[in-house]
């Protein structure tokens, strides 16, 4: 090792010539050269990602996709930029709208949605959130028209409970799915399983109900099943008005829609939701829409009254009970006004 003229330290190697820090420097710059151009894709990518979304959130859908586009061309790995981009492809497609340029809005969306399931390595919980939601988009994709595809359909479906298998929205999406291509009793085997996995889980007592309240057998609907269902929903919730209140919609849409129920069935149906009403009101006597649907169902009972007398009592009722509700909502709107 030796000093040169201009105050350079020279290494010396056998059989080599001398080299300067200043020279290896430069050689180490170059051969980390890919790793900084690449690095600085990322960031730009990053930007260009960023740009998109404050796009997206203002609707403007193809100035997103142009961002997108520049991210995912950027860095390539970009699974949520890939997301991003079918997303807003799909947003600009317009269902039954037989025009090429718009159903190459759904192609991109697919093409795009696939890329991001493949890049996706799921290293932390917002990668396995993005998958999911990747995962829904191709099964809803894949469940209508043009793309309508049963076995590509499921084989999305099946992946998302396969990566969540206790989760009750992955559940629906596979009940859903079921119930759309008409596998009636695979879906009520999907939606059952959903509330048994999650018994405490209201929303997933609640589609169930839903389900059973469906005329998906002959034409008609398990109106009994799914009300006992409601009723079980409520009792998870005792302090919660709205379980009943949700009991009380379902007697008062049987007792008033069917046609085939005879006047003493539609009677004892609008009993039913009154208990129900009146078991929200009790838990939140301001609960508007309880209300709303008390004066409904006094209506009923109003409607297949056989004494002109009880009738008239019955409407009456109905009257004040309206009133009621409509000074409820007056208050309610009031109160949520704010003040200067």
């Amino acid at each position: 090792m030796f000093e040169g003229s201009e105050g350079l330290v020279f290494l010396i190697f056998p059989g080599r010539h001398p080299m300067t820090f200043r020279t290896k420097a430069y050689l180490m710059a170059l051969a980390c050269a890919p790793l900084l151009l690449s690095g600085c894709a990322k960031l730009k990518a990053k930007a260009a990602y960023q740009d998109g979304n404050k796009q997206f959130k203002l609707e403007n859908y193809k100035d997103a996709i142009d961002k997108y586009q520049q991210a995912v061309k950027l860095d390539p790995n970009m699974a949520e930029a890939w997301f991003y981009l079918a997303n807003s492809e799909q947003a600009l497609y317009r269902p039954g709208k037989p025009d090429p340029a718009n159903r190459a809005r759904l192609d991109e969306a697919l093409k795009a949605y696939q890329k991001s399931l493949e890049v996706n390595k799921q290293e932390n919980k917002g990668m396995k959130g993005l998958r999911r939601n990747t995962l829904v988009a191709l099964v809803q994709i894949y469940s209508e028209d043009p793309y309508k595809n049963y076995d590509q359909a499921l084989a999305y479906a099946q992946d998302l409970v396969a990566d969540n298998p206790d989760s009750a929205q992955n559940l629906f999406a596979i009940a859903n799915l079921y119930e759309k291509f008409g596998k009636v009793s695979l879906a009520e085997e999907a939606y059952r399983k959903a509330f048994d996995l999650n018994p405490q889980d209201e929303k997933a007592c609640s589609a169930l109900a839903a389900f059973l309240n469906k005329p998906l057998w002959d034409g008609q609907a398990r109106f009994e099943e799914a009300v006992t269902t409601l009723e079980t929903c409520a009792s998870l919730t005792p302090d919660d008005p709205a379980g009943y209140y949700k009991v009380a919609t379902y007697y008062w849409d049987k007792a008033f829609r069917d046609p085939m129920l005879s006047d003493a069935q539609k009677d004892a149906y609008a009993d039913k939701g009154m208990a129900a009403v009146d078991k929200a009101l009790d838990i939140d006597p301001d609960y508007c829409d309880a209300l709303i649907y008390k004066g409904l169902l006094l209506r009923v009972k109003a409607q297949v009254a056989q004494r002109g007398r009880d009738r008239a009592q019955f409407l009456d009722q109905a009257d004040a009970v309206r009133k009621m509700a409509l000074e409820c909502k007056k208050n309610t709107q009031a109160s949520a006004t704010p003040t200067e």
